[in-house]
């Protein structure tokens, strides 16, 4: 199977990430880019602009292909972001849409599910 993210400066998580929140939560591109800041990445509209047009299809696939989860699951990828490796961990809820995701610089699964779990309750 060919990689999705070939030739892509971000790891298919991010990106997948991004097109998810504008797919899902109805944000602009630019809100999109703005989250995305918040949380250590820093890429331009234009770039989420271009992903949503290139993978948004896959990615809505991808989440109606997904199997049902009991409530939600925390997910954990080792990603490269700006030149810098980060721990991404996402909450999922059991539809597959990713809830909320945050960045670490060091592996920390206590906090993370800290975080995500507010997360969670929040939806």
């Amino acid at each position: 199977m060919e990689r999705l993210d070939k030739q892509h400066r971000y790891p298919w998580p991010i990106i997948e990430l991004a097109v998810n929140w504008y797919q899902r939560e109805n944000m602009t591109y630019r809100g999109v880019a703005e989250r995305l800041l918040q949380h250590g990445v820093d890429v331009s509209h234009k770039t989420v602009f271009e992903w949503v047009q290139k993978f948004g299809e896959v990615v809505s696939k991808k989440a109606k292909k997904r199997s049902t989860r009991s409530a939600y699951s925390i997910e954990e990828a080792y990603v490269k972001v700006n030149g810098d490796w980060k721990y991404m961990y996402g909450a999922v809820d059991k539809s597959g849409n990713i809830l909320n995701a945050v960045f670490r610089d060091r592996r920390n699964l206590a906090s993370a599910k800290a975080f995500l779990k507010r997360a969670v309750d929040a939806n």
